[in-house]
């Protein structure tokens, strides 16, 4: 894994920037936050227990899949089988025809379009599919009381203890990508922020959620010069590994009082999707343009890219 430092921000300007992205994040979060869960609007909030276990389904099915894609698929899921679907997991068994029909309705008959595994060794994307329903449907029988009360209880602990758990459970684990998933992250976020900011069922200090550090949020971290050290694939020169730098991006993060990391992963993310596209990045609109060493014009920092071979990245163009 090549390394290269680059010229980067100072401790106030790097400061200013993940202030700014946690403010953005929070101001999307707490406007869309439904639409990013995914969740159905005849699911009521009230039905603690339901919505509980169908952000669990929807951390598990999004792993390796287009995200709108996936937010199809599920609430699809639930609109064939409604609360069948998350409180009596013999439904899925019973019914399986109709699970397979509403995968193929949203992925192509051999599910292409949800899951893409090209560089996955030959897996159908119906495997990954079919797992991660195993998973789900393996782990709620096993509940001995209620998913909610367990999130709870491990929530009354502290975030970090809600993580583990997700992380480590031995079903679970069956169901997640790689030994820290991304998923079990999001879905600790989304469990944390429900029970503290909407239920109000426990006290949740949000500066104890995880960042996630996908491609496009580590893109933004490394072209802005916020990280110094930019690690990279080795075969595809200037495409960042952002799983390499989660780590350190995390602790820059947590270093800043007074943000909440899941509000500044939002934040970078939206940024992503919004103006720092992988090419033709619209730095000229971009509300971080003034912190940020690729928009005020470094070539150096505008080659980085989450996905693409790029032979170059320019702003404004």
């Amino acid at each position: 894994m090549p390394r290269e430092k680059q010229r980067s921000l100072s401790s106030e300007e790097r400061e200013k920037l993940i202030a700014r992205m946690a403010n953005l994040g929070r101001d999307f979060w707490y406007q869309y936050w439904k639409e990013s869960m995914s969740l159905p609007k005849d699911l009521p909030m009230d039905d603690r227990e339901s919505v509980a276990r169908y952000l669990l389904l929807r951390a598990l099915l999004n792993q390796q899949g287009d995200t709108g894609k996936v937010r199809e698929l599920v609430q699809k899921l639930f609109a064939a089988f409604g609360t069948d679907l998350l409180l009596y997991p013999n439904t899925l068994e019973e019914r399986f025809d109709q699970v397979l029909k509403v995968f193929r309705e949203v992925g192509g008959e051999r599910g292409a379009e949800l899951y893409r595994v090209g560089a996955l060794g030959g897996i159908k994307p119906l495997s990954l599919f079919l797992y991660r329903i195993a998973a789900f449907t393996i782990f709620i029988r096993n509940v001995r009381d209620s998913f909610y009360e367990a999130v709870k209880s491990k929530l009354d602990e502290g975030v970090r203890s809600l993580w583990e758990f997700l992380r480590d459970d031995p079903i679970l684990d069956g169901g997640w990508v790689g030994n820290d998933p991304k998923a079990a992250r999001m879905l600790t976020n989304w469990l944390a922020w429900l029970f503290s900011e909407v239920w109000q069922e426990t006290e949740v200090n949000l500066q104890e959620t995880l960042m996630i550090v996908d491609g496009h949020v580590g893109k933004v971290f490394c072209r802005t010069g916020a990280v110094e050290t930019v690690v990279y694939e080795s075969e595809r020169p200037f495409v960042i590994l952002a799983k390499e730098m989660q780590a350190d991006i995390e602790k820059m993060v947590r270093n800043v009082s007074g943000v909440q990391p899941m509000f500044v992963d939002e934040g970078a993310f939206q940024i992503a999707m919004q103006w720092c596209f992988e090419t033709s990045p619209n730095c000229p609109e971009c509300p971080i343009k003034d912190l940020c060493l690729a928009g005020q014009g470094s070539e150096e920092h505008q080659r980085w890219t989450a996905y693409k071979k790029l032979r170059r990245v320019t702003g404004g163009e």
